[in-house]
């Protein structure tokens, strides 16, 4: 809805998205994230890659609505970018038309077949989905006063009465206090007739009370105790990465690996080029010299280079890259998928890894 309501807000939205949809396992959330890559498809420049994941593990995906928001993202998306869309929205068509779980995607994969069958799906799908009124949540007047009597409370972050989030014998009820109350607001008459409590005999004088000391250093002590908090301890230490050169790995090896290494736990990057390479050639001999990365294998495609890639740092962990380049016009871009046997500490110096790549390619 925000995207519907405000367009511009596309530009910062849209980059982290396939980012995302690696960490959202809700269904809904999911749905919604891919639904935002078909809209936002045009700007994000890894919108197809994220999407062709999704439609080959599409056998795997049991909720129906996450089909249906791929199926519409998929569309929308090959609306904006035909070339890179084209054969993974025909497999996706195919899949969809014999998925019998829904009618409803059955039935929707059909009626998007014949309308790009017939030529007019452009009038259709590419219609403008912008708002320009308000939300009805913001013309409920009735919630915004009843969460007005709330005020100060956490009924105002999460936008509903404490009555929908809170048991009934927890419940704390808000009573207003009558007229007539002798303590009622602005009231002063009964101010001369309230009973003071008699000092005692013997009471020492008051004490004027002594200002903390503000501590040594930049902690500002809110509490007025004085005391200075102990500096926080340095973070742990990186290891440096050191690659090694002339390691060999076998195809066998090299997808068992990957295949061992959970998909959650991959790292997603981009690295921005001078100008598209050549050839696959000139980016293996590059990596393999400069950076000794070695190539398991790669391919020229119509739009795009694909490279598959590895390295072992010396101590003894693996680094697997599966990497492309479009060719389309535009920012060139080297969008690489980067998943190690390490655990924690190869994930740590992945960073290192990235920034070795980015110095190497450029």
């Amino acid at each position: 809805h925000i995207i519907r309501k405000h367009p511009s807000l596309k530009t910062v939205v849209a980059p982290p998205l396939p980012r995302t949809l690696k960490y959202v396992t809700e269904s809904s959330g999911k749905a919604s994230v891919i639904y935002l890559l078909g809209e936002c498809g045009e700007t994000v420049r890894e919108a197809p890659y994220a999407l062709e994941k999704l439609i080959d593990t599409y056998d795997d995906i049991d909720d129906s609505e996450i089909k249906l928001a791929l199926l519409t993202a998929t569309v929308k998306l090959f609306l904006a970018r035909p070339p890179e869309v084209q054969h993974m929205l025909g497999r996706l068509l195919a899949k969809a038309t014999d998925d019998v779980s829904s009618q409803d995607l059955h039935d929707r994969a059909l009626m998007y077949y014949r309308l790009l069958r017939s030529g007019v799906i452009d009038s259709v799908v590419k219609t403008d989905a912008s708002i320009t009124q308000n939300f009805f949540e913001e013309n409920d007047a009735e919630l915004r006063a009843a969460l007005l009597e709330e005020f100060n409370t956490l009924s105002i972050l999460y936008d509903k009465t404490s009555e929908n989030f809170i048991s009934p014998e927890y419940q704390v009820k808000f009573k207003k206090m009558p007229e007539e109350h002798p303590l009622a607001p602005g009231d002063t008459s009964t101010a001369d007739v309230l009973p003071t409590a008699p000092a005692p005999e013997g009471q020492p004088a008051a004490v004027e009370p002594v200002a903390a000391t503000q501590p040594a250093g930049d902690v500002m002590d809110l509490l007025g105790f004085g005391d200075t908090l102990p500096a926080a301890p340095p973070g742990p230490t990186v290891e440096q990465l050191s690659l090694m050169p002339g390691v060999t790995m076998t195809g066998d090896e090299y997808q068992s690996t990957w295949a061992s290494i959970n998909d959650g736990d991959a790292t997603v990057t981009t690295i921005p080029l001078n100008a598209v390479p050549t050839s696959t050639d000139a980016v293996e001999t590059v990596l393999a010299n400069n950076a000794n990365i070695m190539t398991m294998a790669s391919g020229e495609l119509p739009t795009e280079f694909k490279f598959f890639l590895y390295c072992k740092d010396t101590a003894d962990v693996f680094y697997l890259l599966q990497c492309n380049v479009s060719k389309t016009p535009g920012e060139p871009l080297f969008i690489v998928t980067i998943k190690t046997s390490g655990g924690a500490a190869g994930n740590a110096k992945i960073e290192q890894l990235v920034e070795l790549l980015r110095s190497s390619l450029n």
